[in-house]
């Protein structure tokens, strides 16, 4: 990632439409902005489109960033909130029911924790999940957001945001102690 007074000159390029500037923005984050869109997509073709949308609205409301906040932060919210827009667009999730089988269910997964990184072998996990579990586990567990700011981001009562982060996380302790064992 390019340093601050080289990321605030790259910044000013690419406002001014420079394609060199945004690709090598692109290229600056890329990596950072997959692995967010990856944990919420459920295949790597869903993550890499969410990624393109991403940087797409990245490039699109880069003259809203005002530098209140550190860069990384700022397009971490765009690319979270265009993972969130492309599951509501595409996926048509349902929040509002709740079904007991999910929580039994344990959908396939080949997965070797021996051989592959922890952190892949979660990712992983977690893609399991059903749709629903997986965006609230995402938002709460991982990027921290509150079952509040989560409510307004998706226009869900709290109470059934708190029945999935349970759900989810209740099955993935199940699926880590099945694959430790």
């Amino acid at each position: 990632m390019p340093k601050n007074n080289d990321q605030i000159k790259l910044i000013k390029q690419c406002l001014k439409g420079k394609r060199k500037a945004q690709f090598e923005l692109y290229e600056s984050h890329k990596v950072y902005l997959y692995g967010i869109c990856r944990r919420y997509g459920k295949t790597k073709n869903e993550a890499e489109d969410m990624l393109q949308e991403s940087f797409y609205k990245i490039l699109r409301d880069l003259k809203q960033f005002k530098g209140q906040v550190p860069f990384q932060a700022w397009i971490r919210k765009v690319t979270i909130n265009s993972c969130l827009m492309y599951i509501r667009k595409y996926k048509k999730l349902n929040y509002s029911e709740l079904f007991e089988s999910d929580a039994d269910e344990i959908m396939g997964f080949d997965i070797e924790l021996m051989t592959s990184s922890r952190a892949t072998a979660i990712i992983q996990l977690i893609q399991t999940l059903p749709e629903n579990q997986q965006t609230v586990f995402n938002l709460k567990g991982i990027d921290g957001y509150s079952f509040v700011e989560i409510s307004e981001m998706l226009g869900i009562k709290e109470a059934t945001l708190r029945s999935h982060y349970l759900r989810a996380r209740k099955k993935l302790q199940n699926l880590l102690n099945k694959e430790l064992n």
